[in-house]
């Protein structure tokens, strides 16, 4: 089905007012969240990468939309979901290994993994490009939101 056919599917099946609403620009914000949520929902919550099996957590509780960088360390630690650096390195050299369909929509946080000479500065993969790069992102500055991941080591 084209995309032209899937749109004019979908004004069917909204009908034109729901349609409307959906594409007014005002609402791109909640639309964003509302995708956001239903890519989440489907994303796997298991993965093995290098032989090694991690089930993934979002952190987010109720209808949160973010959480400040403390409540998700605290978060990711009571979900023994707070890997450091030897899990990071193992799947940064294991990236191939990481499924397809978590490209461009999770970026995963190692909350055991903080940048040296910078304990606010926390490792976290995101997809750039043609592969996955490590960043290190300050705890006190990022809106930590629902496509974030912790990873547990089964």
């Amino acid at each position: 089905m084209t995309d032209f056919r899937k749109l004019a599917h979908l004004v069917e099946q909204l009908g034109d007012g729901r349609f409307q609403v959906l594409i007014d620009s005002g609402n791109t914000g909640k639309v964003k969240e509302f995708c956001d949520g239903l890519i989440s929902a489907a994303l796997p919550t298991t993965m093995t990468v290098g032989g090694r099996a991690y089930d993934l957590h979002g952190f987010l509780l109720g209808d949160e939309e973010s959480v400040v960088g403390s409540v998700m360390i605290d978060r990711a630690k009571e979900m023994t979901a707070n890997l450091g650096e030897n899990d990071g390195l193992h799947i940064l050299e294991h990236q191939d290994e990481i499924p397809v369909v978590f490209r461009g929509k999770v970026v995963f946080v190692f909350t055991g993994w903080r940048r040296p000479g910078l304990s606010e500065g926390v490792a976290c993969f995101g997809w750039v490009g043609d592969r996955w790069v490590r960043r290190w992102l300050w705890l006190a500055y990022v809106d930590w939101r629902g496509l974030v991941r912790v990873l547990r080591r089964k």
